[in-house]
C-alpha cells in the first residue's frame, strides 16, 4: 500500500513537471509581459520603421532610449532624405527638435501616454494586454498577437505583433480597415535595462550632436533645389464640404507667405512660407506623427499644425476641425509640388 502510494505521488509530481513545462497561454504571456514592464528600468531600441504614403514607402531608422519614469528619447532618420528629427521628453517638457533647421518646440504634454506610439515597447504590451479579444500564436521562438490598433490615426485598426521568447519585440505590422498593412516595424537590437549618461535626455546635448550630423544636408544641394522650388502647395485631401475660396501671397517683415483660405462647413487657413529657426518654449500641445514628418500642434479651441517638408514651413489652423483631419490634410500634401 505504502509502494502505491510514492508511486501515485512520484506521479503526481512527474505530472506537474510536465504541464508546467507546456506551451504557454495568451494569458500567460500576457501576465509575463507586464511584470516584465514593470520591473524594467528602461530599454534602447534600434528599428527599421516603413510608412506607405500612397506612392513609395517612406523609410525610416528609429532609435528609441527610455528611463523610467518618463525620460524619452526617439530619433527619427529618413532613409530616403537624411534627415533627423528628435522627440524628447525630459523634466523641462516634451521637445520636438528638428536640428537640419535649428528648429525646436517646447511643450507642456503628457506625451505619450494620450495616445500609443508603434515604436514604443510599452505601447506594445499595453495592446497586447488590453486587448482581451486578442488571437495569439505561440509556436517556435516566437510569440505572435493580432489586436487593436490605438493611434493617432484613426484608420490604423488592428497590428500584429511579434516578440521572441524573451518577450522582447521583433516585429510590427500595423494595418487599416480592409487589412492593408501600413506601418512595419522591424527591430534589430533591443536593450533591456541599460545605462544612460546624466544629460543622454538633455535638450542641447541632443539638439547640439544632431546639428552636427546634420551639416553634409545643409550644405547640398537637395534643400536649396527644393527652396528654389517653393510655390503654392495645395492639400489633396479635403474635409467633405469644404472648398478652396482664395489664395494671397503676403509679404511681411518675415518674408514672403502664401495663404490658403478654405471655407465650408469647416473652414481652415493654410499658410506656407520658408523653413526657418526658431525657438518656441512652453506651448500647450503634442506630437503629431504625419507619416513622413513629426508635426507639432498647439492651441486649444483654435488649434495650429505646424510641420515642415523640403524646406516649405506649413502652419494649418482652424476652430473647427478635430486633429486627426487637420493630420490628413498634412499627410495628402507629402511630396506635392509647387505650382
Amino acid at each position: 500500500m505504502k509502494r502505491v502510494f510514492l508511486l501515485s505521488v512520484v506521479f503526481l509530481l512527474l505530472f506537474s513537471a510536465l504541464v508546467g513545462c507546456g506551451p504557454k497561454s495568451s494569458g500567460d504571456v500576457a501576465q509575463d509581459l507586464t511584470k516584465q514592464v514593470e520591473k524594467m528600468s528602461g530599454y534602447k531600441s534600434k528599428a527599421s520603421l516603413s510608412v506607405q504614403t500612397g506612392k513609395a514607402p517612406q523609410e525610416y531608422e528609429v532609435e528609441v532610449w527610455y528611463k523610467k519614469p518618463n525620460f524619452y528619447r526617439i530619433s527619427l532618420t529618413s532613409k530616403q532624405r537624411n534627415i533627423t528629427q528628435i522627440i524628447l521628453r525630459n523634466n523641462e517638457g516634451v521637445f520636438v527638435l528638428t536640428p537640419h533647421l535649428n528648429k525646436s518646440f517646447r511643450f507642456q504634454s503628457e506625451w505619450p501616454e494620450k495616445h500609443g506610439q508603434v515604436y514604443l515597447y510599452e505601447s506594445l504590451a499595453k495592446s497586447i494586454v488590453n486587448d482581451t479579444a486578442r488571437k495569439f500564436q505561440g509556436e517556435g521562438e516566437q510569440y505572435t498577437f493580432e489586436v487593436k490598433a490605438d493611434y493617432q490615426n484613426r484608420s490604423l485598426t488592428s497590428q500584429k505583433i511579434t516578440l521572441n521568447k524573451s518577450l522582447e519585440p521583433v516585429r510590427v505590422d500595423v494595418m487599416d480597415t480592409n487589412m492593408n498593412p501600413m506601418v512595419t516595424v522591424q527591430y534589430s537590437s533591443f536593450d533591456l535595462n541599460p545605462k544612460f549618461d546624466a544629460d543622454a535626455f538633455d535638450k542641447e546635448r541632443n539638439m547640439q550632436a544632431a546639428i552636427l550630423d546634420s551639416v553634409p544636408v545643409l550644405a547640398g544641394a537637395t534643400t536649396k533645389k527644393h527652396e528654389d522650388s517653393f510655390g503654392v502647395i495645395e492639400p489633396n485631401y479635403l474635409p467633405k464640404g469644404v472648398t478652396l475660396k482664395g489664395i494671397e501671397k503676403v509679404n511681411d517683415e518675415e518674408g514672403m507667405q502664401i495663404v490658403l483660405k478654405y471655407e465650408g462647413e469647416r473652414p481652415f487657413n493654410l499658410i506656407e512660407s520658408k523653413s526657418k529657426a526658431t525657438t518656441v518654449n512652453l506651448v500647450t500641445g503634442e506630437p503629431v506623427d504625419l507619416g513622413y514628418t513629426v508635426g507639432v500642434v498647439v492651441g486649444d479651441a483654435k488649434k495650429t499644425l505646424r510641420w515642415d517638408y523640403d524646406g516649405v514651413e506649413y502652419m494649418l489652423s482652424s476652430g473647427d476641425l478635430p486633429v486627426e483631419e487637420m493630420a490628413e490634410i498634412a499627410k495628402s500634401m507629402f511630396n506635392q509640388v509647387g505650382k
